[in-house]
């Protein structure tokens, strides 16, 4: 594979909601959320290179990204797409805790102007405003990391199934529901698939307390 291979872990209702509404952490779901589904989580996190979020992610859930609960050999890199640099300086990412990337434009480097040992800043191309992800992805392989963990939101997630780049999806399905038309869902964009329907295999489904972890393979 000349990319790196793409995972991506969804945790959403039974409709499909990601949050309970939009600008809404998806933290909000913790109180419903078994201790063993998050388990589950930090093994696929333990399992991989890098853990990849959008900036959206960081300034609204401010998530550790680290593996807990469970031992590793070595800890994966966070890896943050921020094209215009707007994370807080106080981000969990930038912490100590392990090694992060931040990828962003010519733009964004000046606000990583200083950086601390744990940390590189890699100036990625772009595209119609966005990071180019065929880009990013290039210059991550470069830097060793073969597989990657998304746990972004659903605008990433339609950005990476409309180029074809992901090959599995890990989705966690809680036992309730949310509703709302304009609600975030896994993959949120302008159109819809219809005519390239994103055609997913089951290749196994995990019972965890009331709770469904499906993974599927994507078919191309």
């Amino acid at each position: 594979m000349r990319r790196c291979k793409i995972s991506l872990v969804v945790g959403s209702s039974i409709d499909g909601k990601i949050s309970p509404g939009r600008g809404i952490s998806s933290k909000n779901f913790g109180e419903y959320i078994p201790e063993e589904v998050s388990f589950e989580l930090h093994k696929l996190r333990s399992k991989v290179d890098g853990i990849l979020v959008s900036s959206s992610t960081v300034l609204f859930d401010n998530p550790s990204l680290t593996v807990r609960s469970i031992q590793c050999k070595k800890r994966p890199y966070r890896i943050i797409m921020d094209r215009l640099g707007k994370i807080p300086k106080n981000s969990k990412v930038l912490n100590a805790e392990a090694k992060t990337i931040i990828l962003t434009s010519k733009q964004g480097k000046l606000k990583f102007k200083k950086v601390p040992n744990n940390m590189k800043v890699i100036i990625c191309k772009t595209k119609e405003e966005k990071l180019d992800l065929n880009d990013t992805l290039k210059q991550l392989k470069n830097e060793g990391i073969k597989n990657i963990l998304i746990e972004g939101g659903g605008t990433i997630n339609y950005s990476l199934f409309s180029l074809n780049l992901i090959d599995e999806i890990v989705a966690f399905i809680f036992p309730f529901i949310i509703g709302g038309k304009d609600t975030p869902t896994i993959v949120d964009g302008q159109k819809s698939f219809y005519n390239s329907f994103k055609k997913m295999k089951l290749m196994s489904t995990k019972q965890i307390k009331g709770c469904l972890m499906n993974t599927y393979k994507y078919e191309r």
